[in-house]
């Protein structure tokens, strides 16, 4: 698009009868000034497309999920696993803090006392037994005797 602006300004300043070249440089640079303006104009025009139709498609998805939601007998089954399928398996008490440690399946936990990990379990440690929390729900975890 370029080169052809260019060659059409050369031609333009070739033939024979035209104005003078500041006259002729300035209608030159005006022309391309405007072809610049409706070209920005056409990149704002597909830009605005573009968002507009992302903005469909959230409104879209935020339809769906009302639906849903909307179903009769539909219920929200939390992800994850539950208080009950963690085991205790130890507990080491320094000095302000405890580290317990828990079994989910084959995999061991680490949790240090009064901060919840990623996936916001919290842990405390009573004198008789630590009670997890998560999402609203506790559940105590006896210590052994001895412990």
């Amino acid at each position: 698009m370029i080169t052809a602006l260019f060659s059409l300004l050369l031609g333009a300043a070739d033939t024979a009868g035209s104005p003078p070249p500041a006259v002729a440089l300035q209608q030159q640079y005006e022309r391309i000034k405007s072809l610049r303006a409706q070209e920005l104009a056409e990149l704002q025009a597909a830009s605005r497309a573009r968002q507009m139709q992302h903005e469909l498609q959230v409104a879209e998805a935020e339809h769906s999920i009302r639906s849903l939601g909307q179903q009769p007998g539909a219920t929200v089954t939390p992800s994850g696993p539950g208080l009950t399928d963690y085991e205790l398996v130890g507990v080491v008490q320094g000095e302000g803090s405890s580290l317990v440690l828990l079994r989910l399946h084959q995999q061991l936990i680490r949790l240090t006392t009064g901060i919840p990990d990623a996936s916001g379990l919290y842990a405390e440690v009573t004198g008789t037994a630590v009670r997890l929390s998560k999402a609203g729900k506790h559940r105590l975890l006896p210590l052994p005797r001895g412990w």
